[in-house]
């Protein structure tokens, strides 16, 4: 049975958010996959509350911050103020889905954030941690990692999101299925055990994936899965 995340004292809940975290990233294959020169930090956040309530040290550091910050009611006002319009007006449409059909259980894309008189590019990942014994469906796990500093072209990033959700789309229900799994971090043991088939097929069946959608490893098809929105 699953332990509900119930209210309880600050400390307390903030060592329960470090351990989903911990437990999460020690168990996810995918984010174990990006090299520390890429990774700028991680952080949790509660679509109940709609706001982030936990962050590694690295994300910390990487964002001038301090822990304090994300008790405060304005950490929201704070973030989006950094954020370029464009980018925020995306976000905001993505809320407005999340309202209607929910939360997506795994996200990625670009946001600029206000540095001096430029805006710097930074790619994050977002993804619903599962962890064994507690009710984290209302929670997502967020990576943030160093990205080019090439100009980002919007209408360049659409067409290509459209593009992904061709690809994904053509594979068959059973190989979206197992996609799904590969993408939330499950080795090909744990996917053999969940749909009651052979770790000999598991494997088969991530590199049929990988070869029609031609990308050649696994942090690729998490890429692809997260820009074509495919899983919600």
């Amino acid at each position: 049975m699953k332990q509900a995340i119930v209210p309880a004292t600050l400390d307390s809940m903030e060592s329960l958010y470090r351990k989903i975290t911990d437990v999460f990233l020690r168990n996810n294959y995918i984010f174990q996959q990006i090299p520390d020169s890429l990774n700028l930090g991680v952080f949790l956040f509660d679509t109940h509350r709609d706001k982030i309530v936990y962050a590694d040290e690295r994300f910390v550091k990487s964002n001038n911050l301090n822990q304090h910050v994300f008790k405060r009611p304005v950490l929201r006002r704070f973030i989006f103020s950094a954020i370029h319009p464009d980018d925020a007006r995306r976000i905001r449409v993505l809320e407005r889905i999340a309202k209607r059909k929910g939360h997506a259980s795994f996200l990625n894309g670009i946001l600029r954030f206000k540095q001096h008189l430029s805006y710097v590019p930074y790619y994050f990942m977002v993804t619903k941690p599962e962890v064994k014994g507690y009710d984290t469906e209302h929670f997502r796990i967020g990576i943030q990692l160093k990205q080019s500093p090439l100009k980002i072209n919007l209408e360049h990033e659409l067409s290509e999101v459209e593009y992904y959700q061709k690809l994904v789309s053509s594979l068959s229900m059973r190989e979206q299925e197992i996609l799904q799994l590969i993408v939330k971090g499950e080795t090909d043991r744990c996917i053999g055990e969940v749909l009651n088939i052979s770790t000999h097929t598991s494997k088969k069946h991530r590199k049929n994936i990988l070869h029609k959608l031609g990308v050649k490893n696994t942090a690729c098809l998490a890429y692809m899965a997260g820009k074509s929105s495919l899983f919600s």
